[in-house]
């Protein structure tokens, strides 16, 4: 325990001798956990909604094409209405991949859908992609503990020093057999 909390507090002064220089680091830390926690709040949420979420159908009002979005999907808001028609949330987001705009006749379109709870924000396509969304979040949450231990690591990554080997300290006089002999001549 004395050595974890040694190695701690090495960090903690490390830290604090950068002064200025811990704006970078934690900017860059923060950066790496947005990067992280977008894909992750998309993933768990479309995860919750496969797996313990209930179905229905959602009547797009509004759509758009997403600019930021992979594969430009189009974003559309509309009402969500269970399956047994016991839930009905209003203004909830739903992306999906349509080749022109859903709503060209101007009428609302229905869809299928699942949410995850009753107080649900987004509804997602049922058998969504919340594989790629959990499997990018992490593997940006693993970078993000890389860029933190970089910060804080007084070693600036490299390894700490092998312990020196123990050495028989020197004596004031030679040993014998190096001590040069006079000769009297």
């Amino acid at each position: 325990m004395a050595r974890l909390r040694q190695a701690v507090l090495r960090r903690v002064d490390h830290v604090w001798e950068l002064g200025w220089a811990n704006l970078f680091g934690a900017a860059l830390v923060g950066f790496f956990l947005w990067l992280a926690l977008m894909p992750l709040g998309a993933g768990i949420d479309q995860l919750r909604a496969e797996k313990w979420g209930f179905g229905g159908t959602v009547s797009l009002s509004r759509c758009a094409i997403d600019d930021w979005a992979k594969g430009d999907p189009w974003r559309c808001e509309g009402t969500f209405v269970s399956a047994d028609a016991t839930v009905r949330i209003d203004g909830v987001a739903y992306e999906e991949r349509f080749d022109d705009d859903p709503r060209i006749a101007g009428q609302p379109v229905s869809r299928a859908a699942r949410v995850s709870g009753s107080g649900a924000s987004r509804a997602w396509p049922p058998g969504g992609e919340w594989q790629e969304s959990l499997i990018g979040g992490v593997f940006c949450l693993f970078l993000t503990t890389i860029v933190l231990g970089w910060w804080v690591d007084p070693g600036g990554g490299r390894p700490a020093p092998a312990p020196a080997a123990r050495r028989r300290p020197r004596s004031a006089k030679p040993p014998a057999r190096l001590r040069m002999r006079r000769r009297r001549r």
